[in-house]
């Protein structure tokens, strides 16, 4: 009876969850068996890579066997137009394999065999680590024949170069593989790059010394490395490198990483995804993971932080000891100190290179980028940084502090102490709006705040070089006001500022110019202006505008 009691209450459960529609959840398989077995399309991972149902209605990951996309954009899409949501044929290819959580197969849909249409439209490429199936020589012919007509990513490739099939005999224009330029070797950056010789590349390694490279649009400032470079490069270019995505190409240029090194990250991450950095160190030696950690990630990045200074200085205020340690020569530390004048603080790091010394030189300004500050971010985690504004145990509160606005250092130092940082610390971003002094209208003065004596002291002794030269004190309107414009982060209302025949239609493409690219030197601001029309607005403004 007991027995007979229990299987009527299990069959009433199973009834209830079926009326009430209990959902049912499917297993995610690893090994697909079956050598012919219909699926559906659930999910384009990239562009040779996809997610199936399977009839039993478990899931599956499937690469197109025999091939590799590369990441290129068109072949991600052209799979999600042709595959997404539609039911295919999975077929092994004689001596097809499963990788890790991989099953290599051909996707058949309505009859198209998809791994040849990919290569025959210059969307994927033969991948040559694979071993070589029945389907081989068609997809070499539809391979050659892509090449042939320059389809797809063939278009990228120069007559003497292949960045798709590995060849390092010419120069790159263009490439879906990408160069570290942080951790490239001189050699690599040399025959990889188009327009970049011997003595160029030895510049690119002496720049990244002194100051990695944040992001790609940074090489510009390299002694010799011209825009018409970069355009023919930038496609190639990154800064930190993704394990999880990044080709065998790519990961060479991470300079140190041995063939074994190489092949034991391709070999985990075909089993599963790195989830950290920090993984990387347990499968190769320490000294050539920390040769590279800074410039890798797990996912794809633009832009990185790497100062090769223990601690930053900023320029309007850190005392001559955080300056030096910070990599600036004692003289010339003494140079910045001694221009503090008149209640002014610096507004770009490039006025630097205008107070008539002669112990430095723009690129030296260039290398010591990452090490300098204007601004300070008060909710910065770097103590040194701190250190190089506040006492010590003022910097200690600062830290362990939270700031939405910086008028909340009040809580912590008094208003005299406050007055004299508050124009050289920032939160999160500096909103100051800046008139630059030496070219505005004394209507655009006014305008921002700057009082009628002030104004007319202040045009009466333009141009004003540096702040040595400023005929007053001008602490209560620093916030208002610069000596120099940079272009690549000034405001509509500085740009305007500037005058000399510059009007709403150029500032509107200044800005459209640098949120694409910046400005890399005064030289590629005046090809921009000749472009515009407008070189004699440039000649007119060029004496008070940097790029940094």
């Amino acid at each position: 009876m007991k027995i007979f009691k229990n299987i009527i209450t299990f069959t009433l459960i199973i009834s209830i969850c079926l009326c009430f529609n209990m959902p049912t959840y499917s297993a995610e398989v690893n090994q697909i068996t079956s050598n012919n077995v219909s699926a559906k399309v659930l999910q384009v991972l990239d562009g040779d890579t996809i997610k199936v149902e399977l009839p039993n209605k478990d899931t599956a990951y499937v690469k197109l066997k025999g091939i590799d996309a590369k990441g290129f954009d068109d072949s991600y899409e052209y799979l999600t137009s042709a595959l997404l949501g539609q039911n295919v044929q999975l077929v092994k290819d004689g001596s097809s394999y499963y990788g890790g959580k991989f099953n290599y197969m051909i996707v058949y849909f309505n009859g198209r065999n998809i791994n040849n249409e990919l290569v025959e439209s210059g969307y994927a490429v033969i991948d040559k680590k694979q071993d070589k199936g029945s389907t081989y020589n068609s997809l070499l012919t539809s391979q050659n024949a892509a090449k042939k007509d320059y389809s797809g990513m063939w278009r990228f490739e120069d007559e003497n170069y292949s960045s798709i099939t590995g060849s390092t005999t010419g120069n790159i224009i263009q490439t879906n593989d990408k160069i570290n330029i942080n951790t490239a070797t001189r050699d690599q950056l040399q025959s990889l790059l188009k327009g970049v010789s011997l003595d160029l590349a030895k510049e690119i390694i002496k720049y990244r010394e002194k100051n990695p490279f944040s992001n790609i649009q940074e090489i510009k400032f390299v002694k010799g490395f011209t825009k018409k470079i970069y355009d023919q490069n930038k496609y190639a270019l990154t800064v930190s490198t993704n394990i999880n995505t990044a080709s065998e190409f790519e990961l060479r240029t991470l300079n140190g990483l041995t063939d074994s090194d190489i092949n034991k990250i391709l070999d985990e991450r075909i089993k599963k995804d790195f989830t950290s950095v920090e993984q990387l160190s347990n499968i190769i030696s320490k000294s050539d993971y920390n040769k590279i950690y800074d410039y890798i990630s797990i996912k794809d990045v633009n832009n990185i932080d790497i100062s090769k200074s223990y601690g930053r200085a900023n320029i309007s205020l850190s005392a001559k000891s955080y300056l030096t340690n910070a990599d600036v020569s004692y003289s010339f530390a003494d140079d910045i100190i001694s221009h503090r004048k008149n209640g002014y603080t610096y507004k770009t790091l490039m006025e630097l290179s205008k107070l008539g010394s002669s112990n430095i030189s723009e690129q030296d300004i260039n290398y010591l980028e990452d090490n300098l500050n204007i601004y300070t971010n008060l909710n910065t985690e770097n103590i040194n940084e701190l250190n190089s504004v506040f006492s010590k145990n003022i910097a200690e509160k600062i830290k362990n502090k939270s700031f939405t606005q910086k008028a909340q250092l009040n809580d912590i130092i008094s208003d005299s102490e406050y007055n004299k940082v508050k124009d050289a610390v920032i939160v999160n971003k500096n909103t100051d709006e800046y008139v630059n002094i030496n070219t505005a209208t004394k209507e655009q003065m006014y305008e921002n705040g700057i009082p009628t004596n002030e104004t007319y002291y202040l045009m009466q002794s333009r141009p004003i070089r540096h702040a040595k030269q400023l005929p007053l004190d001008v602490t209560k309107i620093n916030n208002k006001i610069s000596l120099y414009t940079n272009i690549n982060t000034a405001s509509k209302k500085e740009l305007q500022s500037l005058n000399n025949g510059i009007n709403e239609n150029l500032i509107n493409n200044i800005i459209k110019y640098r949120e694409q690219d910046n400005f890399g030197s005064l030289e590629e601001v005046e090809e921009f202006f000749k472009a515009n029309n407008a070189i004699n607005v440039y000649n007119g403004i060029k004496s008070y505008i940097v790029v940094r």
